[in-house]
């Protein structure tokens, strides 16, 4: 009696529909992996949704405080929150929320990627390649800056919404007109139909200037403390991660806003003038005026902005290196690099 061979069909007739198990089991783990592998190519784009979303919510209140600060005079931060909240609920604190959820999401991770991609063509051309923190710092910078002008282009006419949203009824109890609430998209067209598309980038120049500078700082700070911190692990082994990381962010934020804080104020009066249908101030005028009572005048507001961008910014940070070293632990090669620059 011959042994039955490898070649000779085995009997897998006690098990039902086997076959189409292994199919199935065989579809599952390939879809897993093609899961992965996206997950894991795209991480940096998952992170920055990820992380700009949830800290524009978390610090648009204070966003919404720092506008108003800035254009009416009030005795202080507190009496600003509680006068916004007897006059319009806690309403008035989200009010043109939705602009910034969807442009602050789609902006930061355009930016990350712009800011990357010139860091990385920087290294290539052996220009800047990092190891030294002047190295690092002006890299991100450069990274920073042309993301910020390039990505300015398309924001001013979000921001200036934004802030029509948010002082339509501070202007009204000005002109001593009823308030009618108007939603994002009808304040929008508003401005477009009142000016057409120059009406949208009213304020343009200070915009691009105020971004272009603010975020090649805010990166360029950025990536410098982080390189001091790898490069000094004796000095900063007992510092968490995750505290590293927030300090880091925060730093950057309230430093490089503090650097340019003039800037926007000078923005907000251009387009608060604008939105209120005063007579034209130049920017320089604006800037005269604002300073005549001493250089402390032009950071009206900024306590709010900083406590802002220290929450915001740490938050942002935290969340964005958290959960891009999370995909590249879980869905990455085994040997690759938690920390994805």
């Amino acid at each position: 009696m011959q042994s039955q061979t490898a070649s000779e069909p085995v009997d897998d007739s006690s098990s039902p529909h086997p076959r189409s198990a292994d199919s199935s089991t065989s579809t599952a783990a390939a879809s897993n992996e093609t899961w992965r592998e996206f997950a894991y190519e795209n991480r940096n784009t998952i992170a920055a949704v990820t992380a700009s979303f949830c800290s524009t919510v978390a610090g648009f209140p204070l966003d919404s405080v720092k506008s108003r600060l800035q254009v009416k005079r009030y005795s202080s931060v507190l009496d600003c929150a509680r006068r916004t909240y007897a006059e319009e609920g806690i309403r008035g604190f989200f009010r043109g929320v939705t602009i910034p959820l969807v442009t602050i999401t789609l902006v930061r991770t355009a930016s990350f990627s712009i800011y990357t991609w010139t860091k990385d063509d920087l290294q290539r051309r052996n220009v800047l390649t990092g190891e030294t923190v002047g190295s690092t710092a002006l890299a991100g910078f450069l990274g920073g800056a042309a993301s910020g002008l390039l990505l300015s282009v398309g924001t001013t006419a979000f921001e200036y919404t934004k802030i029509k949203l948010q002082l339509e009824y501070l202007i009204a109890m000005k002109k001593g007109v009823p308030y009618v609430p108007r939603g994002t998209i009808k304040g929008f067209l508003d401005l477009y139909r009142a000016g057409g598309i120059l009406g949208l980038y009213t304020g343009f120049r200070l915009h691009a200037l105020r971004d272009t500078l603010g975020t090649g700082l805010y990166f360029g700070m950025y990536d410098s403390a982080q390189h001091v911190i790898r490069n000094n692990p004796d000095v900063f082994e007992n510092v968490p991660t995750t505290l590293s990381i927030f300090i880091c962010g925060s730093v950057a934020g309230v430093s490089s806003w503090a650097a340019i804080y003039p800037v926007d104020l000078v923005k907000a009066h251009t387009q608060r003038n604008a939105l209120a249908d005063l007579a034209y101030e130049s920017p320089v005028s604006i800037f005269k005026r604002l300073s005549a009572g001493g250089v402390t005048k032009l950071y009206r507001g900024l306590g709010v902005s900083a406590g802002r961008s220290v929450f915001t910014h740490g938050l942002m940070w935290t969340i964005l290196e958290k959960t891009r070293s999370a995909i590249a632990r879980r869905a990455g090669p085994e040997d690759s690099d938690a920390r994805i620059e």
